[in-house]
């Protein structure tokens, strides 16, 4: 093993192959010892702010399987040579981007899994995880269909996101109701709660009969539909990206109301939130030439997810549950014929965050890896 001791960074070669560069801060930053470290939590014991400046390491010793440094403040760290080359950063091509999505089209089969295998943890629940996570939707067979089973499936996987409105959310034909959604119109593909700053990240629509003529099912991938924008017209994805737009969804009883850029980016410059949601738009308020370029921009993207070669569309059967990522995946239906046959939907809210802390539990991956471990 070679070991370099720059003015800032360590280099290190343990096999004459490629040389893996860190810097001295944050090496010491990682330290795993109980110093640094609360031994019953593996929460973090050092202040970051507190480590001097001109930290530097004062030598390296290779021990069997890694190395000791000792620190130019007096302190002693152990590091594994496999956790430095899972955490190594010096390589932009080797950077740890997030798990890449598959985006899909209008050809895309929706992944279905049985009720009773998801409802168990182990490897039936896993695979509807992984579903969710690559393609953002996902649908469960067989759910009991009676009232409040969706929420009784939301807590077997995480937890309900409390939203205005229900809990648990009742949708049917309401010549009374406050959304378009309790009209037998058809309902354009669109994101649910663009109206709060963070929208829920998931939604659960439980059919407990969905017997009526139509009302087929509609899903989109949002993501797959901005990608195909940026590539045609980066300038209009970036105007999305930009221009406030306010939204609003209320009732006699509640209102929610947010003012957002449709797209929202992520620290990797990777789509991060998106909210389309034509029906709970409200008029924009922005730099007068930015007018006509947000309008171009809304109408290509638009016309990309209300085309045909964009749409899933599928009749649902009675006891099916289908899971959306409401930030990538927008849904809706075809209108139906009133009168013709029952149809109640049920729906709950939770985070795609919590869904991907139940799939790394269930890999047992989710506790940290010490940098003084072998991995």
């Amino acid at each position: 093993m070679r070991v370099e001791l720059g003015e800032q960074v360590l280099e290190i070669d343990v096999d004459g192959g490629r040389t893996r560069r860190f810097h001295y801060v944050w090496l010491r930053d990682n330290c795993w010892c109980s110093d640094c470290r609360v031994e019953q939590t593996a929460e973090r014991k050092l202040l970051t702010w507190s480590i001097p400046e001109d930290i530097r390491a004062r030598s390296v010793e290779p021990v069997e399987g890694g190395m000791v440094i000792d620190w130019s403040d007096g302190h002693r760290s152990t590091y594994s040579l496999d956790w430095l080359e899972a955490n190594d950063y010096s390589q932009p091509g080797l950077k740890r981007a997030r798990e890449q999505a598959t985006l899909w089209r209008s050809d895309f089969e929706v992944p279905r899994f049985a009720h009773e295998s998801v409802m168990i943890e182990g490897a039936g629940q896993l695979a509807y995880l992984d579903a969710v996570r690559e393609f953002g939707v996902a649908i469960v067979e067989g759910v009991p269909a009676v009232p409040g089973e969706v929420e009784r499936f939301a807590e077997a996987i995480g937890h309900v996101r409390e939203v205005a409105f229900e809990r648990v959310h009742n949708v049917y034909h309401d010549p009374d109701g406050y959304n378009v959604a309790h009209t037998p119109l058809e309902l354009k593909p669109h994101s649910d709660m663009p109206s709060y700053h963070w929208p829920p990240s998931i939604q659960l629509l439980h059919f407990l009969a969905n017997e009526a003529s139509g009302g087929e099912s509609v899903v989109v991938d949002g993501w797959n539909a901005l990608a195909q924008l940026k590539e045609a017209d980066p300038y209009a994805f970036e105007t999305l990206t930009r221009v406030p737009v306010p939204y609003q969804l209320f009732s006699e009883e509640e209102d929610t109301y947010a003012v957002a850029p449709m797209v929202q980016l992520g620290p990797d410059g990777e789509v991060a939130t998106f909210r389309f949601s034509n029906q709970l738009a409200l008029p924009i308020s922005i730099d007068f030439e930015m007018v006509e370029p947000f309008y171009d921009a809304y109408r290509k993207l638009g016309n990309l997810i209300d085309s045909p070669y964009a749409k899933v569309v599928f009749k649902a059967r009675n006891g099916d549950l289908l899971t959306v990522h409401g930030h990538r995946v927008l849904h809706g239906r075809m209108p139906f014929v009133p009168g013709t046959g029952a149809r109640h939907l049920q729906d709950v809210y939770m985070e795609f965050d919590d869904f991907m802390a139940k799939r790394r539990v269930l890999m047992g991956v989710h506790k940290p890896v010490s940098s003084g471990a072998a991995r």
